[in-house]
């Protein structure tokens, strides 16, 4: 193991790949007995066995479920973009605000800017766009990078937002996970579900299907043209079907592997002791692989293990 990226506290955030300089970046925080509590931005050295601070936060901010490395032209270094969260007390209340920050290797400050009201957790970015998408209590919303809302559907008329991915090809389109997969058209404003289940869409580079899951044992691809759904891979004997560790599959820039991890729950007994409420309770195991698919040969690799977060280096 090149690097431990450390905890991420209670909700976790991906990791961000600068290419150029071969730098991994996520946010990390901790507390123990022997050091002092900690919330930071860390760079990651892929050749060096290294990593470093980019950004210290105070102890009552963190960034959380979205992070981004945006690359620049020219000579110019780029910069994160994530959603940073801060609570606040407000009287005998703690308010949690979100906001969307951009943060540029060597500066002192985080550029901030407000999110909508009810824009809660990111599900897709579009840099090629300049949008983001995000679910909230009322709905899925469309935002600009300043935070605004464009777009919105309403709740009882879109899926309950599990991941999302903008079309490849830069047009206003985006698929939709929870309650099945759902294309959503900005242009038109318009949601049709494509798939009874589904979450956690990822768009193939060529815009002719999408990878997405239907349970944490499994891995589905629908073909766009044919509207067809076909199963990829499917761990066996899932007679306890399990959705709390699904994750997104991560693809090569080319396209040509993927990868994903795949859990099955698997009932291990009944305790004697029982529950709160004094009745009998299941006691489940996990049995868990790391996947990566050639999907040019089908061939297919696995080992024991769990990644909660994949991200190719290339």
């Amino acid at each position: 193991m090149q690097h431990d990226f450390g905890s991420v506290g209670p909700v976790d955030c991906p990791i961000a790949y600068d290419a150029t300089r071969r730098l991994a970046f996520r946010y990390v925080c901790g507390a123990s007995f022997q050091y002092e509590d900690f919330s930071q931005l860390r760079a990651f050295s892929i050749d060096r066995r290294e990593s470093f601070s980019v950004k210290d936060l105070p102890i009552n901010q963190w960034a959380l479920w979205f992070l981004e490395w945006i690359a620049a032209s020219g000579s110019e270094l780029g910069q994160l973009l994530g959603l940073l969260a801060t609570d606040r007390t407000n009287e005998d209340q703690i308010v949690i605000e979100h906001r969307l920050f951009t943060c540029r290797p060597g500066d002192d400050l985080l550029r901030l800017r407000p999110l909508s009201y009810d824009a809660y957790k990111p599900l897709a970015f579009s840099q090629r766009r300049r949008e983001l998408v995000f679910a909230g209590a009322d709905g899925i919303h469309l935002l600009s990078l300043r935070g605004e809302r464009k777009l919105s559907l309403p709740k009882d008329a879109s899926p309950s937002g599990q991941g999302a991915a903008f079309a490849p090809d830069g047009s206003g389109r985006v698929i939709v996970g929870g309650d099945g997969l759902h294309l959503w058209d900005f242009e038109q404003n318009t949601c049709a579900r494509l798939t009874r289940n589904g979450r956690y869409p990822v768009w193939t580079p060529d815009g002719e299907g999408v990878w997405y899951r239907e349970s944490s044992g499994d891995l589905f691809y629908y073909d766009m043209s044919k509207d067809e759904v076909r199963e990829v891979l499917s761990l066996d004997n899932q007679k306890h079907p399990e959705f709390w560790y699904a994750r997104p599959v991560s693809l090569s820039g080319s396209g040509r592997f993927l990868a994903t991890s795949l859990t099955r729950k698997v009932l291990r007994g009944v305790s004697r002791k029982g529950s709160a409420t004094g009745r009998p309770e299941r006691e489940y195991l996990y049995e868990r692989q790391i996947c990566v698919l050639d999907l040019e040969k089908r061939t297919y690799w696995g080992r024991e293990g769990f990644a909660n977060q994949l991200r190719w280096v290339e």
